[in-house]
């Protein structure tokens, strides 16, 4: 059997778990700086974010190699907080009308915070087939009805779950924003209504 010779690492290599931490950290710090030039009014670029976070275009490109990638990082990963309250939601609102109605005003709210940036990336999607915006309204939906069980028939979950697709996203705001006079700050209730008065009509049929 051939001798075996012993593998020797390179010292000045990071160790997996140090590398991981690193690769965490400039993350954080480039989706920070992004945020920043969001608040000033400005839609970031790869660029401008490693410029202001003190990294090289080089190693920003590796992260985000395109301003939509960046951009829906930016946006939708780290805070989901209406996301994570689906749990506690479905423990503390049993009337599925009235649950749906908070959901559905609180993912409004959320958006309205991040409306500048959610518009950019649905102006990108309408001009760039490969700049994709996740889908997840479905499985949000499903989870929030789940509890409704047998009461809703197989074509009343299916009216409701098309019908509570429309009002989450920044689409529903937008329309009522340049097709109203509703305004900005009214819009979460307006929709929250909207939502009970869907998943109540739902459960009549």
């Amino acid at each position: 059997m051939a001798k075996q010779e012993p593998v020797h690492q390179d010292p000045s290599a990071p160790e997996p778990g140090r590398r991981d931490r690193q690769t965490r950290r400039t993350k954080r710090a480039l989706v920070a700086a992004a945020d920043e030039l969001f608040a000033e009014g400005r839609v970031p670029t790869v660029a401008e974010v490693a410029e202001r976070a003190d990294i090289s275009r080089a190693t920003a490109y590796r992260y985000f190699p395109t301003q939509e990638a960046l951009l829906l990082e930016a946006t939708f990963l780290g805070d989901t907080e209406p996301l994570r309250a689906l749990p506690e939601l479905t423990e503390q609102i049993p009337d599925h009308a009235d649950r749906a109605a908070e959901f559905v005003r609180r993912s409004a709210e959320w958006t309205l915070g991040r409306e500048a940036r959610l518009r950019t990336l649905m102006r990108m999607s309408l001009e760039h087939d490969d700049v994709v915006r996740p889908a997840r309204r479905k499985g949000y939906i499903a989870q929030l009805l789940e509890p409704a069980g047998d009461e809703l028939s197989d074509e009343a979950r299916e009216h409701v779950t098309a019908a509570l697709t429309l009002l989450l996203g920044v689409d529903p705001i937008v329309s009522l924003q340049d097709n109203s006079d509703i305004p900005p700050e009214r819009i979460p209730d307006v929709l929250a209504w909207t939502a009970r008065e869907v998943v109540r009509a739902a459960l009549r049929e």
